[in-house]
């Protein structure tokens, strides 16, 4: 036994310094893959959210419909503000099946198209009305109704909604099958803060609803912004003259992240985007 020798405390020493070292060096590959881990899913997200904000608003607007100097029916921007906007946004088009009554219009469900189905008091419509020179299209007129109940029913044996219409329009008695008719509803977009923090929301006027985050975070004050061009591309204040709409997205980190590696400055990461929606539909005086 007396010929059997351990470590001696210098070379614990060595190996305790050494073992340090390599944890060390391991803690900070650790802890800057992280960061880095964590400042690219951060990133990504943002991309996404600014994205997603440039492909689901351009959409919306885009069924926009204007006349210029049309009336208020015609117009569908209803309130245009910088940080807002109030619209009515197209749900949907189907085809008249049956000739419609004075209080009721229904329309084939095979020919319905959109993005649900008709809800009474919630959407309202437009039904064509071709005038009396069918060689133009300057007569021709989009009626509005409002529509305060769906139920199921029949064309026939074909299944169809029926729309009941509230005051009755005696102008759609003479309407034929096979006319066009669309609905909306009115939706408002802002930029909305909840919880200290700003966001894309989203609400339908005509349901009452609240105002509910779509898209975000976004940059507190500038993260949503509407410009309104007319057919020259000027800014104009006049609904009627809106042609087209400029939408700017400012979308901003949810956390701060590390810039230039693991000794860079932390801070939030703005990113932003723009696009500019033509209004292509425009009902005809």
């Amino acid at each position: 036994m007396r010929n059997l020798r351990g470590f001696t405390l210098i070379e614990l020493l060595v190996a305790l310094v050494i073992m340090l070292v390599v944890t060390g060096s391991i803690f900070t590959l650790l802890n800057t893959t992280q960061r880095v881990s964590r400042a690219q899913a951060e990133r990504t997200d943002l991309q996404s959210n600014v994205r997603a904000g440039a492909i689901i608003v351009p959409n919306e607007l885009r069924e926009i419909n204007n006349v210029e100097a049309g009336t208020a029916d015609q117009i569908d921007i209803i309130t245009p503000n910088p940080t807002s906007l109030r619209y009515r946004a197209m749900r949907g088009i189907g085809f008249v099946c049956q000739t419609p009554t004075a209080g009721e219009v229904r329309i084939k469900k095979t020919t319905w198209s959109g993005m649900r189905e008709p809800v009474g008091g919630r959407d309202a419509g437009y039904v064509f009305l071709e005038g009396a020179d069918q060689d133009v299209s300057t007569d021709d007129t989009w009626q509005p109704v409002t529509i305060t109940g769906v139920a199921a029913s029949t064309c026939g044996t074909d299944v169809a909604y029926a729309l009941t219409i509230s005051p009755t329009v005696a102008a759609l008695t003479s309407v034929p099958v096979g006319t066009p008719v669309r609905l909306y509803e009115v939706m408002e977009l802002s930029l909305y803060v909840s919880d200290g923090k700003s966001w894309l929301g989203a609400k339908s006027v005509s349901a009452g609803e609240a105002t509910q985050p779509v898209i975000g975070p976004l940059v507190d004050a500038s993260g949503l912004a509407f410009e309104y061009l007319d057919k020259n591309g000027a800014a104009t204040a006049v609904t009627g003259d809106i042609k087209s709409v400029r939408l700017t997205i400012r979308g901003i980190t949810d956390q701060a992240i590390v810039m230039g590696g693991s000794s860079g400055s932390v801070q939030q990461v703005q990113d932003r985007l723009v696009s500019e929606v033509l209004l292509r539909n425009a009902f005809r005086p």
